[in-house]
């Protein structure tokens, strides 16, 4: 199972007064472990106790595997957990420090061959 860890950094609810919806849906909008910026749906059952600074995971595990290899995995993602207290704080260093370890590596670069267009 795959699941990311982020933080709830604004909170969409159909019913809040400045915002008209076409849907029941709460939304909200995450910083990522990894730095990304994410508005996800919020799993109906815990959508009424999400709240902003909230760590919550994020279920990002395969809608469908395709058959064909060349079609690519659609993730779920969807907000499924709330994490409180040291739990959370706990989780989301550890992740935060393996963000920062790997934007310290070197990236490399593997150039791929390159394809004659030319019969």
């Amino acid at each position: 199972m795959i699941h990311h860890p982020g933080e709830v950094l604004e909170i969409f609810k159909p019913t809040d007064a400045n915002i008209k919806s076409a849907d029941e849906d709460t939304l909200a909008t995450l910083r990522m472990w990894d730095d990304n910026i994410l508005t996800l749906v919020v799993d109906s059952k815990i959508s009424s106790s999400v709240n902003i600074g909230d760590k919550v995971l994020v279920d990002y595990r395969p809608v469908e595997v395709p058959n064909n290899p060349n079609t690519p995995v659609i993730a779920r993602q969807l907000i499924t957990k709330i994490i409180k207290g040291k739990r959370a704080e706990a989780i989301w260093k550890e992740y935060r420090k393996l963000f920062e370890q790997q934007r310290q590596r070197p990236q490399t670069f593997v150039p791929r061959p390159q394809e004659s267009y030319i019969g």
